[in-house]
């Protein structure tokens, strides 16, 4: 379920590779899966994603595209709209089911200002992520909830080369969360520590 940051990487290359067809509907996951993703009451409408700013346009594409957040000073400006797609959750005692995905990713301050809300739905449940997160000088700080599993916790963590890496501590529950950013492609895995859950990840694309 979880990854080595070498897999993990090696995974975001895979998930390139995969070219436009993620976030496609997958064949194994049940259709009643998108209407309990659809379903959340406040879930941000699709004007939403007009927040995204595109700044690919003018940039050389024969030199390797640098990740979403190369800027430390405002490191989620470009992350603002719905990103969609699939991934796998893990439970204590060894399951794991495919899970479908929508996020949305509302930016303020410039860049250095996030919310994050993530729902999931699998055939055994759903699973619901909402993060407030502040960037300065490379550092992160915030809070982080999943709704169904009633886990929380205020997180820290840095703006890292390729994305954001992230330790969220409350309570009882001690999770560790990557986030790999390049262009309109995103991979999150989340690992969690004294909890039912065991680990989330997400191949989630812009759009």
């Amino acid at each position: 379920m979880t990854f080595s940051r070498t897999a993990f990487a090696a995974l975001l290359l895979a998930l390139l590779a995969a070219g436009p067809s993620l976030g496609a509907d997958a064949g194994g996951a049940p259709a009643a899966d998108d209407a309990a993703v659809e379903s959340s009451g406040d879930a941000p409408g699709d004007d939403d994603a007009a927040a995204a700013t595109d700044t690919d346009a003018g940039k050389d594409t024969s030199e390797a595209a640098p990740p979403g957040p190369a800027l430390k000073a405002a490191p989620f400006k470009d992350l603002a709209g719905r990103w969609v797609g699939d991934g796998r959750i893990g439970v204590t005692g060894g399951k794991v089911e495919t899970v479908k995905c929508r996020a949305t990713y509302f930016v303020a301050g410039g860049g250095s200002e996030l919310k994050q809300n993530i729902r999931c739905a699998s055939a055994g449940g759903k699973v619901e992520v909402k993060s407030d997160v502040h960037a300065k000088d490379g550092r992160l700080s915030g809070t982080w909830n999943e709704l169904v599993y009633n886990l929380g916790g205020d997180l820290k963590g840095e703006v890292t080369e390729r994305g954001f890496r992230i330790v969220v501590r409350g309570g009882d529950l001690t999770a560790n969360m990557d986030v790999i950013v390049m262009n309109d492609r995103q991979v999150v895995e989340i690992q969690f520590f004294n909890s039912s859950l065991r680990g989330l990840t997400l191949m989630l694309k812009k759009g």
